[in-house]
């Protein structure tokens, strides 16, 4: 049996980082490891093709007797797409992963099989039943499965070649409980965790392949700490004998700021970038959602011991919280400054389905719809402490402030600076990392506009003269604010037309922004 996985085309995001790939020639940034598991998951005896349509064309010809689909609540309108295609041709069109688990009746009567929760089970039970000509419509995985069984995903299907970075997956769930969140929904409170050498495995399969950046795509790296330590250690001895080949990012909760063991396995293990979600700096808006982990000490205190043990700090921050007011824009911009974050994921809070955000909301009649998975451009929430207008226009400045050359250069420099000596402090050595800044230079100072060249130039400049063992994430920072400033400037654009449409009609709840445009069905 022929089985044809695909993952389909993320719209343009903060994380797509659309407008520099061509200068890491490269088409998408990471796979969706969804694919490649699902397909380490299927019995060897069946043929398994995965298509990844951000990396190259779906082939609806294709001769496959099962179609999957899997995606993100930011897909759906995509997936509705490709599912109605696909059976237009007569195909046997099967879905899964976390859009589906969130909202299975808005898949129900578009595909012919729902996979509801995780897979680990459910797939290899319902090819058995497809062959036995017995599926059943919806296969619901109600315990959640031991991370002990699942399997290599099967990398070597992808176009490896694709993507600056590779996945892997160690713990699922999460032991806090942020009202926002759909994680905790999906996977529940208690984390579970694969086996150092399931792990280990992993690493060395991508590392075969020549990759040399893995994103661990926990939600909460550190969710169990004891687990973490133990594969952070084994992690580091791996990459010692090898000289420190890969670098990891990943996600985790403020609080490791407060394990300094574990703050120093994980520069052991080159970790050189990690996710956090501070969300606010207003304590009431943090107690507000439940986030009282990130309430423990000083954010500050925090991310800045976190840089000082040598990682950066990604954000995610959060504008729209019952306690936020207009004066939180302000708030949170001198924040960040504070917190000399370049890369801060700024957004809207937006109540996801099935979440406790979403029934408090709905229950009060605050929901202006579902949300449409852009927390960019759109909030579903009807807000306390604002109007929709101050809301929107307020967060609009906060970008523009956040991503505005001067501010942004003043973030990257000072964590330049500041930032804790790493592990690896290789200069730009390879082949790779010098074409890579030839590019850089070229479309970010020879073609670029004076106040790009001046940012880029002036970074690598001052890095090269002040601290040149960072010039790496100087040219890394000039190149990934490309990216973001142009994203805000389509971003803000997005909401100029949606606020000018909300002044004209007040009293209209439920106006969406427009969609983004999607690729060809065919």
């Amino acid at each position: 049996m022929k089985i044809y996985l695909i993952a389909p085309k993320n719209p343009e995001s903060f994380w797509t980082l659309d407008r520099i790939l061509r200068s890491l020639n490269k088409k998408c940034v990471f796979p969706n490891l969804s694919l490649p598991t699902v397909a380490g998951i299927t019995p060897r005896e069946h043929e398994v093709v995965l298509c990844d349509e951000n990396v190259e064309r779906i082939d609806f010809d294709t001769d496959a007797d099962i179609i999957g689909l899997t995606g993100y609540v930011i897909h759906k309108q995509r997936l509705f797409e490709i599912a109605a295609e696909f059976r237009r041709r007569g195909k046997f069109v099967v879905c899964g992963g976390p859009f589906a688990s969130l909202c299975p009746e808005e898949l129900r009567d578009r595909v012919d099989v729902l996979f509801v929760d995780e897979a680990e089970y459910t797939w290899p039970q319902f090819l058995t039943d497809y062959a036995a000509g017995a599926w059943q419509r919806e296969y619901h995985q109600d315990e959640k499965p031991s991370m002990h069984d699942s399997p290599l995903p099967r990398f070597d299907l992808l176009q490896i070649d694709q993507y600056r970075t590779m996945t892997i997956q160690f713990a699922r769930g999460c032991p806090f409980n942020c009202e926002f969140c759909d994680i905790i929904v999906m996977y529940g409170r208690r984390p579970r965790t694969k086996t150092v050498p399931q792990v280990m495995a992993e690493v060395e399969a991508i590392h075969r392949l020549g990759m040399r950046n893995i994103f661990v795509v926990d939600d909460n790296f550190i969710g169990n700490k004891k687990e973490a330590k133990e594969l952070l250690r084994a992690l580091a001895d791996w990459q010692r004998v090898r000289g420190y080949p890969i670098e990891f990012m990943t996600e985790v909760t403020l609080n490791i700021a407060q394990d300094d063991e574990l703050l120093e396995l994980m520069r052991h293990a080159h970790f050189t970038t990690i996710f956090v979600g501070i969300e606010s700096p207003r304590a009431a808006s943090l107690q507000e959602t439940h986030k009282t982990q990130n309430m423990r000490e000083s954010i500050l205190d925090s991310v800045h011991r976190i840089q000082r043990a040598g990682m950066q700090v990604m954000a995610g921050m959060i504008v729209g919280f019952d306690h936020d007011d207009p004066s939180i824009f302000e708030e949170q911009f001198r924040f960040i400054q504070a917190a000399r974050i370049p890369v801060s994921m700024t957004g809207l809070l937006n109540a996801m389905p099935r979440t406790p955000l979403y029934e408090r909301l709905k229950q009060a009649g605050r929901l202006i719809a579902e949300s449409v998975g852009d927390q960019f451009v759109f909030t579903n929430i009807v807000p306390h402490g604002m109007s929709r207008v101050q809301l929107y226009e307020g967060y609009q400045r906060l970008l523009q402030r956040l991503y505005g050359y001067r501010n942004y250069r003043r973030r990257a420099m000072q964590l330049i600076l500041k930032r804790g000596a790493q592990i690896e402090t290789r200069l730009l050595a390879s082949g790779q990392d010098l074409r890579i800044l030839a590019r850089v230079l070229w479309h970010c100072i020879v073609r670029a506009t004076p106040g790009r060249a001046w940012l880029t130039a002036s970074l690598v400049i001052e890095t090269a003269l002040r601290r040149p063992r960072a010039l790496r994430d100087a040219v890394t920072f000039a190149l990934m604010h490309k990216h973001l400033y142009e994203y805000m400037r389509h971003t803000c654009e997005r909401i100029d037309r949606l606020v000018h449409e909300l002044k004209q009609f007040p009293d209209e709840l439920r106006m969406l922004p427009e969609s983004p445009p999607t690729p060809d069905v065919a």
